[in-house]
């Protein structure tokens, strides 16, 4: 089953329409990232930032993150190897070239076209990966606008 995935604007566009999107409640929400921010980034968590600053970090870590796995997932992996392959190929044969430095270059495609095979063998990881920042995206997000909500609260 194809996951649909989501860039961080269709996310921010999609947190606009919805209430809390997690199962657990907003507090519960808050502890967890909270947490999860001290834990990916201590020292830019200092006990002296308040809760709003140590999420706003976290979202950008996020977003950063997001932004990363999202080319990774919109990476046509089964085009351009067969290139690559026939271009490196010509130059191999070419008598031109030595053949030492020939060798030494066929060596190191095949390094970067195996590296590239398993990066392709593993995209239903990143995928799932995908999946799951931009579902913490979303989380902080909503976090993040429930900050907003109870300050303009409290300046009424």
């Amino acid at each position: 089953m194809e996951t649909d995935f989501l860039t961080v604007q269709q996310s921010e566009d999609l947190q606009k329409l919805s209430g809390n999107p997690s199962p657990l409640s907003e507090e519960e929400l808050k502890d967890f990232y909270l947490k999860l921010a001290r834990l990916i980034n201590p020292s830019a968590c200092s006990p002296h930032r308040n809760e709003f600053e140590v999420l706003n970090i976290l979202r950008k870590e996020l977003k950063r993150n997001l932004g990363i796995l999202c080319k990774y997932t919109q990476h046509a992996w089964d085009e351009g190897m067969l290139e690559i392959q026939t271009a490196c190929g010509i130059c191999s044969v070419q008598d031109s070239i030595p053949k030492k430095e020939r060798l030494e270059m066929n060596v190191s495609l095949g390094k970067h076209l195996q590296f590239l095979a398993q990066m392709a063998s593993a995209s239903s990881v990143i995928r799932k990966m995908h999946a799951e920042y931009t579902r913490h995206y979303i989380n902080v997000e909503y976090l993040l606008k429930q900050f907003s909500k109870e300050k303009e609260d409290s300046n009424k």
